[in-house]
């Protein structure tokens, strides 16, 4: 919305202060205020109230005194922006480490990937296919035959279409008996004896995909 009204440069210092006192040929420097310096005073004024109204009681401590916008917003970024070497392996480690335990597959999708939202605002990309490969690492046994079929596949997946055949496995997997689940060699008989097919089966063109 800032950007949109070209009000972001206030807060990026491109926009600068004008000069405060009216400059007259006859008398130099007077004592009236310029109506452009009163004018950019009442905007920044706004726009600093209103960046302090959506701050919590810890970063309110940090623009205390900031009588611009852009100071404000320098004093946030020192604090906020800079990466460390140890919130970035924090945050590998949990995404390393997380197992799928007491929640739900809906849960656990969602919860790696904040981690990845939380990675790429620090600069570092996980890519879609080291974020199935961890997803898949963390599910329980009942999952290994589609963990089989993802991990050997020969071509790329959405993120919406990987969340898509785990809920779809999940689903199948409760509607059917345990004694009624076919093994793994039957994925790949019955005209499905290589891996494409077995990727077919999982991955037809004519399936739905729900967004996240």
């Amino acid at each position: 919305m800032l950007e949109g009204y070209d009000l972001f440069e206030y807060f990026d210092g491109t926009n600068v202060c004008p000069p405060n006192y009216v400059i007259t040929l006859e008398g130099g420097v007077t004592k009236e205020l310029t109506t452009a310096y009163k004018d950019w005073v009442k905007i920044d004024n706004a726009l600093l109230s209103l960046l302090i109204a959506t701050l919590g009681d810890e970063a309110i401590e940090y623009v205390v005194g900031s009588k611009i916008a852009h100071e404000a917003c320098t004093y946030l970024t020192n604090r906020y922006a800079t990466v460390s070497t140890a919130k970035l392996n924090h945050l590998k480690t949990k995404l390393h480490t997380i197992r799928k335990s007491t929640y739900s597959l809906e849960k656990y999708f969602l919860r790696l990937k904040h981690l990845k939202d939380q990675l790429l605002t620090v600069e570092e990309t996980i890519s879609n296919n080291d974020f199935i490969m961890e997803d898949l690492a963390g599910l329980p046994p009942e999952y290994n035959i589609i963990r089989i079929v993802f991990v050997t596949r020969e071509f790329s997946i959405t993120l919406k279409e990987f969340r898509a055949q785990l809920l779809s496995t999940k689903k199948k997997a409760e509607e059917t008996p345990l004694s009624g689940q076919l093994p793994m060699s039957s994925m790949y008989c019955s005209g499905e004896s290589s891996e494409a097919g077995a990727n077919r089966q999982y991955f037809s063109k004519e399936s739905s995909y729900s967004s996240i």
